[in-house]
């Protein structure tokens, strides 16, 4: 199990990383900038009031000058009679600190000093504005370089690998890392099935140009020896004869080949309960009367006649079919094919034998590949053993081959109640 730093961690941990960077923004501003200069203009306050209030004046004229000595504050002067002696000019945002009467030589004075407030609240939160603005500029510009390292480049490989694949060049898997690299490994994966189906379909197709080749050449040439009209009227016989069966070869070929396409797409059974005993007798009258016109024998066995089954019977009949066929092909008279039928563990088990040459045990276990063809004593090709295993799949079943003094293959199908 690999460990990796997805995008989706970094997307996460960016995020994290710019609220913490936010906070000690917050926490640099206020104890860097915004309590010192508080605690600055505290103290001046403080030792203002202590200077204007506790110093003593001969009259209000030697006041006025005190406070015009002053550059960091403005104030009022007015006398009991609310007359200004003397005032400044006074803005909103000037903090009012000294609001007193004062007494001098008997005479009563209201004073009004206001601090010139140069950390307002607006320059504060302009002030704040502004770093907040040079961080997120600066989260952005790192942003920017993460994103274009850690999502644009990826994805420019992807569109470029994926370019490239038009013109028959293969993209390359790349070390797993983050999210991009799980979507480049699944396109690769993707394009090795592409190439696996490609190759399949063109042997597939050249294994049925091949089965349809050899009976089609027949065909023709006794055709053209009965287009001659040199024949004999038992000659163009034996001829019609000889094309109506390999006319029929071909119609099993493309058969298959229906059944084969048909398979691979979403297929349903249609299942119903038929007697074991049923489905021999269509067996044998199905297939007695043709094996015995090729000296082949037929013999079928049942041990449970009266069981109900649940089956496509139309499946399972193409099954035996298929497996039938397969024997004749390879029996030279005086065969013979036995049909086996027992319930063992809860399931149905089948089995078909033939005395035949039976299969070469290292190739036994792909006779039930699609088109799988070999050059051994007993040649198997096609697809009619595929479509059995596709179908007894379909059922829930299992299917395998053998050799036992000739061929045997075995299918189960699960007992349903």
């Amino acid at each position: 199990m690999y460990r990796r730093f997805t995008l989706r961690k970094r997307v996460f941990i960016g995020l994290i990383l710019a609220i913490f960077f936010n906070f000690i923004s917050l926490f640099v501003f206020s104890f860097v900038y915004l309590k010192p200069n508080i605690d600055k203009v505290t103290s001046e306050e403080e030792s203002l009031r202590k200077e204007i209030l506790s110093s003593n004046y001969e009259n209000y004229e030697q006041l006025i000058v005190k406070l015009d000595s002053i550059a960091s504050i403005k104030y009022t002067l007015q006398d009991i009679d609310n007359n200004f002696l003397h005032q400044t000019e006074v803005k909103r945002i000037d903090k009012s600190f000294i609001s007193s009467l004062i007494k001098i030589n008997d005479a009563n004075y209201l004073l009004q000093v206001y601090y010139v407030n140069n950390l307002n609240v607006s320059k504060i939160i302009v002030l704040f504005f502004e770093i907040q603005a040079f961080l997120m500029l600066l989260i952005f510009i790192v942003a920017g370089f993460s994103a274009n390292k850690g999502i644009l480049r990826p994805l420019d490989k992807l569109n470029n690998d994926i370019c490239n694949y038009k013109f028959g060049k293969k993209p390359i898997r790349s070390k797993i890392k983050n999210e991009f690299d799980l979507i480049q490994n699944e396109f690769v994966n993707l394009t090795d099935s592409l190439e696996e189906e490609r190759v399949e379909q063109t042997r597939i197709i050249a294994s049925i140009s091949h089965d349809i080749k050899t009976p089609l050449t027949s065909i023709i040439g006794y055709s053209d020896l009965i287009a001659s009209g040199s024949l004999k009227y038992e000659q163009v016989k034996k001829y019609n004869e000889k094309i109506n069966l390999k006319s029929k070869m071909i119609k099993e070929i493309l058969n298959n080949f229906d059944d084969y396409l048909i398979n691979n797409t979403n297929q349903t059974l249609k299942l119903e309960k038929i007697k074991l005993k049923d489905l021999i007798e269509q067996l044998d009258n199905d297939y007695k009367m043709d094996l015995e016109a090729n000296n082949i024998k037929l013999f079928i066995n049942c041990n449970c006649l009266n069981d109900n089954i649940m089956i496509d019977v139309m499946k399972i009949k193409r099954v035996f079919s298929n497996i039938i066929s397969n024997s004749v092909r390879y029996l030279k008279g005086n065969g013979f094919i036995k049909i086996s039928i027992k319930k063992v563990n809860g399931s149905y088990v089948f089995k078909i034998t033939d005395n035949g040459p039976g299969v070469d045990e290292s190739i036994i276990n792909k006779i039930f590949e699609p088109l799988y063809t070999t050059d051994y004593s007993r040649k198997i090709s096609g697809l009619g053993l595929s479509i059995c295993k596709e179908f007894i799949i379909l059922h829930s079943g299992t299917i395998k081959a053998y050799n036992n003094y000739g061929l045997t293959i075995e299918f189960t199908i699960p007992i349903k109640t």
